[in-house]
């Protein structure tokens, strides 16, 4: 393996592009001090992963990127590509060429790309693990490394041995084996400490299965016979029944009976009442006939006298009138005539003035067609356009003068230029076909390796998804194990609370405690709410100390109470007695108010639950409350209802009654009974999921473990094939790369004659001669055609002028004319107005005396003579005298029907007594039958959905059971389960899942003590490992170490020591040397030469024992003196067969030597700059 190439963009000085290339042997890298060269060995190390800013001459990472100069801005990215020839394969990998990339932003964002592909810095450092040039290594010394290996500690001077042994990743993995250890030993004890707490609650949980168990047996055969009871009860309801049916089916039949007598009496009573009715209605109608007839006879003898003296004095009337009509029908005939007369004049008028005005328009319309400013602008146009076809004309002649001079000589040109162009064109055709044929074999074959790369990153990815789902399993179920059992001893704590009644007033907890020394104790108000986890803080700002109230059953249970609360002086409490509180409840008309006022949630009694027995409780309680949602919006609610009552907000702020607001928080807060209950039952939910999902993590580990198993197959095949793809698409390459630059050539020459010959025809064709002159003849003719209408506009014009005053005398002397007939015509219409009004008024006259007389005709002909008037007036008299004696005979017939009827009321009356009572008894039955099937119903659907019975199967003989017996045996069933107690039913399955989880937590901790037996069995044997490979490689470094002193020093002796021989872990290496002619010193006794020599030395020694593929020396050399620096540089060339060199020196006995050399420059201030130096120039001087 070897460095090919670097390329540097933004990493500090070299702020534009830079790429460095490295053929192989001893390239050198010069310049003067200050210039930036040193810059190019940091990237390398920055580039394979450096993490410390301090080690790249900076004091934070981004200070890497270039800052700027006085004539550049500071650029926002660092980033540096080295590229490695790996066809070796010196490190572990499919790619026979790695580029590895790393990026820096300004605002610290950083990437890492391996091949183009993004990826992680423990991909970079795993890449150069143990490879003897990753960190840590002496791949790249400077001289600050040269200090550090004297200045350092012997301890720390090991990892130079270690790196050659190459133990690193044996280091990794024991670090990694002994974090696993430590967290296998905390996982070890959560789950004994589980198992322990398992262990003390089996047993009590056996004793409560048990207790559990024989109740449930005494509750089976409770049940039995409490089912027997009830079908005897039914038995004897059904029996009941019977009766009753017969009982109501008699006294129906009585109600019917006396009931259909009153029917038929009151008919009878109907049927008087109607004549009786209907005979005094006769009576009425008489009585109003015979008012009328004697009306109808006075009013006829008034109307005998009048009659006579109307006759004559409307025969007057009409003789009247009708002279009058006469005369109006007279004048209006007179009126009608003249307006005829007036309306033929006006037509003619109007004719008259409609021919003058004809005669004005067309005088108009002549004058205005002959316009003298038109025709002048007609003639300035075609002057305009005469001058604008003379430019044109002149145009023309010039271009066809320039185009016949140039025809020739473009002509010859062109000739030559086709025949270069066509012998381009074939040979690119057959570049062209050459790169095709490649293309495809290469487009076949990336499409190969493209599906084949594909596949592999698909398995690599799901390998790491598998092997992630593997440690990422058995990582979940002990977090989870461990999030469950915190939040189990944090329920446990939460309940030993509660149970203690810790956080209860003084009062409430003695009494509590005690509560089985009384009766009818039911417990604090806390107890029984089931409230939302929303409303938890402001139910319990409402309800404040009442929470802690004791719910009693009844006044005699609260005095009990009370005493004994008062006579061993345990505390104050306050008591609710069920049997008295009563609710408390909000107007319906304070509730609609608040809820039209935004953040109304509702009443605080109707978001909690509480027993139905409790209702009252929790009206007294939270039902004048009202819960809104922020403080603003409580205080909008309190106005609105006048401050009548109470506002709590969600997060507990209040607006009392009247106005005042309570609110703030404390640190106890989130301690309060209801507050504490809602947190305990939320944890006991979730610990239910949680042990879930400790299954369900169980489940996946071994499913995760055999799916690895296949894919980490499928992957080594896909590496193998992606290789062997990998090389051929290679050559493929290379290949069309050089033939798509053949074709390229080719087609920038074929581009650049096409280009040429286009613009000489284009130049040859843009104006043909034969077109120049048909335009010239055209522009001809229209100048004369031009010139032709230029004439004929100036006769016009004259003609114009003269007739123009003409037109405007005539047009005077008809406007004139037409005013004098428009005066005529007006005023016959005023006339014609007047002789219309005239008519109307007449006509309006007549109409009227012609009602007035007809209403007089038929006033007259409706008047009746004298005789008939005399006959009417005897025919009514007549009449009167009979609706007098047929009035008397109906008052008789009257008075015999409403004795007959008050005999019948009476009768009716004593019936419906009768009927009354039967109707009582009738009640009475069907009350009775109606409770009976009411309770045949329920025992009905209580044998149907308890027990399964269905009511046809209670006919069953053998179900005669002794009632006596089946009560007896209740009774002592009852008392036998009352002395078991209070039983945890639960208890039963609790006991075996929790045996069940004690087995597996068991075998878990066998699981964990097998791994952790693992693992240290596995860090035994790593130690070995490091132990054999450090003494191995101490001894091979030592040795080498010792010879090359000699061969650098020319004499003398040097030796690795251990400081602890006994402890190859941990043993730290001293370096002694003696230089010729001097004893054994310490180090920091050496001049600066000698130390620069002696680190030079170990790195030979290194490189002699491991040969690394490069190595990076930046003026590592700068303290040795001219002999020692040509020895230095002898001693590279020796390596340079199995190392490659990049030295950053200033020295000429270095650069010498040098099979490459560059140089660094900062032609621009503060920007360094890479050029070659020329080696021949260079060895010259330095000889």
């Amino acid at each position: 393996m070897q460095l090919k190439s670097i390329e540097i963009i933004g990493f500090k000085s070299f702020a534009d592009k830079t790429l460095i290339k490295f053929p192989g042997g001893m390239t050198g890298i010069v310049g003067p001090n200050g210039s930036g060269k040193s810059n190019i060995a940091e990237s390398i190390r920055w580039v394979m992963g450096e993490q410390s800013a301090k080690n790249l001459r900076g004091s934070r990472m981004p200070d890497v990127i270039f800052s700027g100069s006085a004539d550049r801005r500071s650029l926002g990215m660092a980033s540096v590509t080295l590229t490695l020839d790996n066809s070796d394969h010196f490190i572990k990998s499919p790619f026979d060429e790695l580029k590895l990339s790393r990026k820096l932003f300004r605002n610290g964002d950083s990437s890492y790309y391996l091949n183009e592909k993004q990826c992680r810095l423990k991909d970079i450092t795993d890449l150069f693990m143990d490879t003897g040039i990753g960190q840590g290594s002496l791949s790249i010394i400077s001289q600050g490394n040269v200090e550090q290996i004297f200045n350092s500690k012997p301890e720390e001077r090991r990892s130079i041995i270690e790196n050659v042994a190459g133990v690193y990743k044996y280091k990794q993995h024991k670090n990694t084996a002994q974090k696993e250890i430590d967290e296998t030993s905390d996982n070890l004890n959560r789950v004994e400490d589980i198992i322990s707490e398992l262990q003390s609650r089996m047993a009590p949980l056996e004793e409560q299965s048990s207790l559990a168990t024989d109740y449930l047996d005494q509750k089976k055969r409770l049940d039995q016979f409490e089912k027997q009871q009830l079908i005897l009860a039914t038995q004897k309801l059904i029996a009941a029944g019977q009766q009753l049916k017969h009982t109501v089916s008699e006294k129906s039949d009585l109600v019917n009976k006396i009931y259909a007598q009153v029917r038929r009496d009151e008919n009878d009573r109907d049927k008087l009442k109607a004549n009786l009715t209907q005979n005094r209605a006769q009576i009425d109608q008489i009585n109003e006939q015979i008012l009328t007839a004697t009306e109808q006879i006075q009013s006829l003898k008034s109307k005998h006298q009048l009659s006579a003296q109307e006759k004559s004095f409307k025969d007057a009337d009409l003789n009247r009138i009708s002279e009058q009509i006469k005369l109006t029908d007279k004048q209006i005939d007179d009126f009608q005539v003249k307006l005829t007369q007036s309306v033929d004049a006006g037509k003619r008028l109007s004719e008259k003035i409609a021919a003058k005005q004809a005669d004005f328009d067309k005088l108009a319309e002549a004058q205005k067609a002959n316009s003298v400013s038109v025709i002048e602008s007609e003639i300035d146009q075609l002057r305009n356009q005469y001058v604008d076809l003379l430019q044109q004309k002149t145009d023309i002649k010039n271009q066809i003068t320039m185009k016949t001079h140039d025809e020739a000589q473009l002509e010859q040109q062109l000739g030559s230029q086709r025949q270069r162009i066509n012998k381009v064109r074939e040979d690119l055709g057959q570049t062209q076909a050459e790169l095709a044929n490649k293309q495809t074999a290469l487009a076949s074959s990336q499409s190969e390796l493209t599906d084949v790369s594909k596949q592999l990153a698909d398995l690599t990815q799901l390998m790491n998804t598998h092997q992630q789902a593997v440690d990422s399993s058995q990582a979940n179920w002990l977090a989870a194990l461990k999030i469950a059992e915190q939040a189990k001893a944090k329920a446990e704590s939460l309940k030993n609370l509660h149970d203690s009644y810790r956080g209860f007033y003084r009062g409430v907890a003695n009494l509590l405690k005690r509560k089985n020394q009384l009766t009818g104790i039911l417990g604090p108000v806390s107890d029984y709410l089931t409230i939302d986890q929303r409303y938890v803080k402001a139910i319990e700002t409402a309800l404040g100390s009442q929470a802690q109230h004791v719910i009693v059953e009844d006044n005699r249970a609260a005095s009990s109470a009370i005493g004994l609360l008062t006579k061993e002086r345990l505390g104050r409490v306050t008591l609710l007695p069920i049997s008295t509180i009563k609710s408390r409840w909000l107007s319906s008309t304070i509730v609609h108010e608040s809820q039209e006022v935004l953040g109304f949630i509702g009443v605080a009694a109707d978001l909690v639950s509480m027993p139905d027995n409790l209702n009252q409780i929790k009206g007294f309680l939270l039902g004048t409350t009202i819960i809104a949602d922020t403080l603003d919006h409580a205080i909008n609610i309190s106005k609105q209802i006048n401050q009548r009552t109470r506002i709590v907000t969600l997060d507990g702020q209040v607006v009392n009654a009247g106005g005042s607001l309570t609110g703030g928080a404390s640190r106890h807060d989130n301690q309060g009974v209801l507050v504490q209950k809602s947190e305990l039952a939320a944890l006991n939910q979730s610990t239910a999921q949680m042990d879930q999902k400790l299954t369900e993590n169980e489940r996946r580990l071994q499913h995760a473990k055999d799916e690895l198993a296949k894919i980490t197959a499928s992957h080594e095949r896909g590496q193998r094939k992606a290789f062997e793809i990998r090389q051929q698409t290679a050559t493929l390459e290379d290949q069309c790369h050089s033939l798509e630059e053949a074709v390229q050539e080719k087609q920038r020459e074929f581009k650049t004659l096409q280009l040429a010959l286009k613009n000489a025809a284009q130049s040859d064709g843009t104006t043909d001669t034969d077109q120049l002159v048909n335009r010239q003849d055209a522009i001809d003719k229209q100048l004369r055609a031009v010139n032709d209408d230029l004439d004929n506009k100036r006769v016009q014009l004259a003609n114009v002028k003269q007739s123009a005053q003409k037109f405007t005398t005539e047009k005077q002397q008809v406007r004139e004319a037409i005013v004098v007939e428009q005066q005529k015509l007006n005023q016959l219409e005023v006339d014609q107005t007047g002789i219309k009004k005239q008519i109307a008024t007449h006509r309006q006259n007549r109409d009227r005396l012609i009602k007035q007389r007809d209403h007089l005709k038929a006033e007259l002909s409706r008047q009746v003579d004298a005789g008939t008037l005399n006959e009417q007036i005897k025919t009514a008299e007549a009449s009167q005298h009979a609706l007098n004696l047929t009035q008397n005979k109906l008052k008789a017939t009257v008075g015999e029907a409403q004795d007959h009827l008050d005999q019948l009321n009476q009768k009716i009356q004593d019936e419906q007594i009768n009927l009354n009572n039967a109707k009582y008894e009738l009640t009475s039955a069907q009350t009775a039958a109606a409770k009976n099937h009411q309770n045949l119903d329920t025992n009905f659907a209580t044998l149907e959905t308890t027990y399964q019975i269905d009511q046809h199967d209670l006919a069953n003989p053998d179900w005669n059971w002794d009632e006596k017996q089946v009560a007896s045996q209740i009774k002592m069933l009852r008392t036998g389960i009352d002395e078991i107690g209070p039983v945890n039913i639960g208890a039963i399955q609790e006991f075996k899942e929790v045996s069940k989880r004690f087995e597996f937590l068991t075998s878990q901790k066998q699981d964990l003590l097998d791994a952790k037996d693992h693992l240290t069995a596995t860090m035994r044997d790593m130690d070995d490992t490091i132990t054999t490979k450090f003494a191995t490689a101490f001894k091979q470094v030592s040795q080498a170490f010792s010879k090359v002193f000699v061969d650098m020093f020319g004499g003398g002796e040097a030796k690795l020591v251990l400081t602890d021989p006994d402890d190859m872990l941990d043993t730290g290496i001293e370096i002694m040397v003696k230089p010729p002619g001097k004893n054994y010193r310490n180090l920091n006794l050496l001049s600066g030469g000698e130390k620069a020599l002696t680190a030079i030395t170990m790195l030979f020694a290194i490189i002699k024992v491991r040969p690394v593929p490069f190595c990076i020396l930046d003026e590592a050399e700068a303290a040795l003196d001219p002999f020692n620096a040509d020895r230095f540089a002898k001693y590279l060339k020796r390596f340079g067969d199995e190392t490659q060199f990049v030295v950053i020196t200033h020295r000429k006995e270095t650069m010498i030597y040098a099979d490459q050399l560059y140089g660094v420059t900062m032609q621009e201030s503060g920007v360094s700059k890479v050029v070659t130096v020329n080696l021949d120039n260079l060895k010259t001087e330095v000889s």
